[in-house]
């Protein structure tokens, strides 16, 4: 039977890493940082239905946490942070005029460890591919929206064809909202709704980012850093409790289909440096070990070798 070259090639490369961060220098980061974010919801219901049209806002992820190693081509980071992400859409009447708009409001904690790979690796200067996962947990959910009067396409799954008794029935259950359905669409009352809030999304979220980063050392220990990275929530953000009102067309405004959080995230911030260099710090351990007195388990230097003479 041959052996499997795997476990000696993952002992190598352990082995390689070993040496390679033995005698190579480390320069550790800790600082904060602030910025922005450009968030775009991908939802299926929401991208088919004639009442929302696609609006980009900037919103401010007001502040995190940054601890970095650099090494000789490569580096790795830990950067838990607050991010405020969802997508706002404007609503639209039935001949394509703005009325208000929908409004998705998350917030997270996020706790990211991502890796650096050093395109550009200068003593002062460094550009970086970056890439990272994390955990996502929510502080705060909402979806909301707000329209003036006048008329909007619902789905014909929610008001029955026209003319019908379902149409009867439609405006009496919601008739906080509309007025009368017509053939070409539903005369809207004046809103100002609150959709969903925070329990009816999930408490966790995992993302996935990649991106550039520049990290400039403008004195001995102070670092200044750009971080441009586009990043994408991996689950359904919703609950199944939620979707599945939606799904039997139980909720008015919307239409189900997948949904997955993204947003374009630039930040900037400010870390102290500390540079750590393993080959001074190898010598100095060396010796203080060949500085320490030998010990014997004699109270005396030790045992005579010769015999006395006489």
């Amino acid at each position: 039977m041959t052996k499997k070259p795997l476990p000696a090639c993952l002992f190598l490369f352990f082995w390689l890493l070993a040496v390679v961060s033995t005698q190579a220098q480390e320069v550790h980061s800790l600082g904060l940082f602030t910025g922005i974010a450009v968030p775009y919801t991908w939802d299926g219901g929401i991208n088919q239905d004639s009442r929302y049209r696609t609006r980009f806002d900037i919103k401010y992820s007001p502040i995190g946490v940054h601890y970095g190693i650099d090494r000789e081509g490569h580096g790795f980071m830990f950067d838990p942070s607050i991010i405020h992400i969802g997508q706002n859409f404007n609503v639209i009447n039935s001949t394509g005029g703005e009325i208000g708009e929908r409004k998705i409001d998350l917030t997270y904690i996020q706790i990211p460890a991502g890796i650096k790979l050093h395109i550009i690796d200068m003593s002062f200067f460094k550009v970086s591919f970056v890439a990272s996962v994390g955990v996502g947990f929510l502080l705060n959910g909402k979806e909301t929206i707000r329209h003036s009067d006048g008329k909007l396409k619902f789905p014909i799954q929610l008001t029955g064809p026209f003319p019908s008794a379902q149409n009867d029935e439609f405006e009496s259950k919601y008739s906080a909202f509309v007025e009368e359905v017509e053939y070409d669409g539903v005369i809207v009352k004046n809103v100002n709704a609150k959709l969903s809030e925070t329990k009816d999304f999930q408490k966790f979220q995992l993302f996935g980012s990649i991106g550039f980063r520049s990290d400039w050392d403008f004195s001995e220990n102070w670092r200044a850093s750009f971080d441009l990275r586009g990043n994408i929530g991996i689950l359904e953000p919703r609950t199944s409790d939620y979707t599945s009102r939606v799904k039997k067309y139980e909720a008015l405004y919307d239409i189900y289909g997948n949904r997955r959080d993204l947003f374009l995230s630039l930040t900037f911030g400010i870390a102290r440096t500390l540079t750590i260099e393993h080959r001074e710090k190898e010598a100095k351990k060396k010796k203080r070990v060949a500085s320490r007195p030998t010990k014997h388990k004699y109270p005396w230097p030790g045992p005579r070798n010769k015999k006395p003479k006489g």
